[in-house]
């Protein structure tokens, strides 16, 4: 500025001796002076020179002033940024990590000490973080590379174990910079010690799947027989509903059984309850050992169980059934109790049936084995 103001001056001061220079037209004699030029129009300039040089060097100070002030405010502004900083490593427990891909230079902040499980007092030099991450197999500038296109933000998280030997899990939320040209020229990143919160995390996952197991044994609970452990009624007709659903969506077949014992109450009347109960057992038993993959056999009532078979045309449902009914028949005796018999009545499903109406049909069919003589299979009408 002070060099532009200068050469100003000059040609301002030369323009005036140009201009004094010329023979003037006013009256009167004109004193010549080295030239021609009188001796008062060249002091006068130079006294112009003079005092517009004096100007430019007051500008020139006032400029370094400004900008020696401007120094000083952007260094305490900087100081501030730094110590904030630090406030906010030590209170949030983090570091900062930056990476110029350009020269591969990398820069920790002292707040990574904590993280890698340094001593305050121990010395932390370039490298050291590096050192160790390479010890826990982690190579961080070939992930962040590999995000090089990212323009938001992006996360990585790691176990470490640090310096101290202490287990750690480190969050690294990075961000590239890019230049002009569309690369990446620095890539600047937070480093913060997620050990509790991963910790507590894990523990609410852990709680949540326990009230989950909670939960889901109360309503197996709620859904089983107690005395076999077979799905009791409850489940039993929700899951014909849901069967009978898919049957129809998919155009499969689907048949419905409901068997019970036949002089049931003789046996609990010559035995005791007890013995009858294990008989109970027993017929649940064989009968689980009879179903497929997919199948259902619920009790539904005190002697009387119910066995879903879907994707089964009724021809080979009484084929199973029948094959159930000879297995009772010859393999269901238990201590003192001798063999039961069961009486059986099978229905396939048809357009109009709903699970009550299925349900219905194969209950009256079962009735019918019970009119036949007991010890029977018998489809319904």
């Amino acid at each position: 500025m002070v060099t532009r103001l200068a050469f100003a001056v000059e040609e301002a001061a030369f323009a005036a001796l140009s201009v004094v220079g010329q023979p003037s037209m006013a009256a009167g004699p004109v004193e010549p002076f080295s030239g021609g030029i009188p001796l008062a129009v060249i002091a006068s300039a130079l006294a112009l020179v003079a005092l517009v040089s004096v100007g430019g060097v007051v500008v020139a100070r006032r400029d370094a002033r400004d900008a020696s002030r401007l120094a000083r405010q952007r260094g305490r502004a900087m100081n501030e940024l730094l110590r904030t900083v630090r406030m906010a490593e030590s209170i949030a427990e983090l570091g900062v990590w930056q990476y110029d891909p350009t020269t591969g230079e990398q820069q920790w902040s002292d707040g990574m000490r904590r993280l890698f499980g340094i001593e305050h007092d121990d010395e932390f030099v370039a490298g050291d973080a590096e050192t160790l991450l390479y010890a826990n197999d982690i190579d961080l500038i070939a992930h962040v590379t590999r995000q090089a296109s990212e323009r938001s933000p992006f996360t990585l998280r790691y176990d470490i174990h640090g310096y101290d030997g202490v287990p750690r899990s480190i969050s690294v939320q990075a961000c590239n910079l890019f230049g002009q040209a569309g690369k990446v020229v620095r890539i600047i990143a937070v480093v913060r010690d997620v050990t509790d919160q991963i910790s507590r995390e894990r523990a609410l996952e852990d709680s949540r799947q326990a009230a989950e197991l909670e939960a889901h044994a109360a309503r197996e609970l709620a859904e089983t027989d107690p005395l076999t452990g077979l799905a009791n009624r409850r489940r039993v007709m929700k899951e014909l509903d849901r069967l009978i659903i898919d049957a129809r969506d998919l155009g499969r077949p689907l048949v419905l059984v409901v068997f019970d014992i036949d002089r049931f109450k003789i046996v609990n009347d010559t035995h005791g309850h007890l013995e009858g109960d294990r008989m109970l057992q027993s017929v649940a038993r064989i009968a689980v050992d009879h179903t497929r993959q997919g199948d259902m056999i619920g009790r539904v009532g005190g002697e009387e169980f119910v066995w879903i078979i879907p994707e089964v045309n009724q021809l080979l449902a009484e084929q199973m059934a029948e094959r159930l009914r000879q297995a009772i028949a010859q393999g269901s005796a238990i201590g003192a109790v001798p063999n039961v018999t069961i009486s059986v009545g099978l229905a396939q499903l048809r357009k109009a049936d709903t699970s009550l109406t299925l349900f219905s049909r194969a209950d009256n069919a079962r009735y019918d084995a019970k009119e036949g003589g007991r010890n029977l299979v018998k489809l319904a009408a």
